[in-house]
């Protein structure tokens, strides 16, 4: 009987930005809670010598930067497993945590998967992912309950980058997609919306939940960022929908209702951002989901492909 090598079926990446405790107390948890079939990469600026020598578990990957999103971007590009899930920012997992929330990829096109993340100290939910809603480009759901409801309450647009599941080569074919930004609810947007262009579903796991610190730390504080950042945020949504002028009056109504003037004003003036965006998004790059193509080990002499959900 043919012997073939052990392919992961998961790859965790665990990226080093810099605060060595927020990531410590993130790789900790990974490998406490280590799943079956899955590789741990730490991605890094080439400033983490693996005080622990962690090195026979963990793949250290020198990416030559601090930011996030190249350092996800280096890590999916060595990955092994089929599916990548990125956890950072001293976010800390749980018991059985990916295994909720890899059954979401038995429906062949969900391609982005989010998980419930949680305030240590209060048990609320920080984000269950992200959604456009009147009064705002990018909504934090189902942010200050106890629990994501079904049905529409579930409805999500997209995950966090910081946080999510995803399939490996859509991934890979989305890196580099909004160039010349390395802020993380920009890129999650951008990649999320480039997706579900691309006939892709990214839905929330209810199950599958992830902790980070108390209620005023602002570790994951995504509204803020999309508070400080609402122009360019609605100009990357409307590079998949309608804008323009015309809408900004009503957006500034719906949105200074909910989150103040300033974040309002910045969501009117969308249409200020919109060159520069169209510029630096590739709106082609993605991974069509009726393209995917997972290739199968099977002991014959056939270098077919075979096609497969998940």
């Amino acid at each position: 009987m043919p012997k073939f090598p052990t392919i992961p079926r998961l790859t965790i990446v665990v990226p080093h930005c810099g605060d060595t405790t927020s990531f410590e107390s993130s790789l900790v948890s990974v490998l406490q809670h280590r799943p079956d079939a899955c590789e741990v990469i730490v991605p890094h600026a080439g400033n983490y010598d693996d005080p622990f020598e962690l090195g026979d578990e963990v793949n250290f990957v020198d990416a030559g930067t601090t930011s996030v999103i190249q350092q996800i971007g280096e890590a999916a590009a060595v990955a092994r497993g089929r599916f990548v899930h990125v956890l950072a920012d001293g976010h800390v997992a749980g018991q059985d945590w990916a295994d909720q929330a890899l059954l979401e990829f038995e429906h062949h096109d969900a391609g982005v998967v989010a998980p419930v993340v949680r305030h240590s100290d209060s048990n609320e939910i920080a984000n269950a992912g992200w959604r456009q809603s009147a009064g705002s480009a990018c909504e934090m759901a189902a942010a200050g309950t106890d629990a994501v409801k079904a049905g529409k309450g579930s409805r999500i647009d997209g995950g966090f980058l910081t946080t999510s599941f995803w399939r490996r080569d859509l991934l890979r074919s989305l890196t580099g997609s909004l160039r010349g930004s390395n802020d993380v609810v920009e890129t999650s947007m951008a990649y999320c919306l480039l997706a579900r262009q691309a006939g892709w579903r990214c839905v929330v796991s209810r199950d599958c939940n992830i902790r980070i610190g108390d209620s005023d730390s602002l570790l994951g504080d995504y509204q803020a960022d999309v508070d400080a950042n609402h122009r360019r945020l609605q100009a990357i949504a409307d590079q998949f929908g309608t804008g323009g002028w015309g809408k900004s009056l009503g957006r500034f109504i719906a949105t200074c209702l909910s989150y103040g003037v300033g974040s309002a004003i910045r969501r009117a003036t969308a249409p200020m951002a919109q060159t520069a965006i169209a510029k630096a998004l590739r709106t082609n790059s993605a991974l069509r989901c009726d393209e995917q193509v997972e290739a199968i080990r099977i002991p014959v002499s056939s270098n077919e492909s075979y096609r497969r959900a998940a």
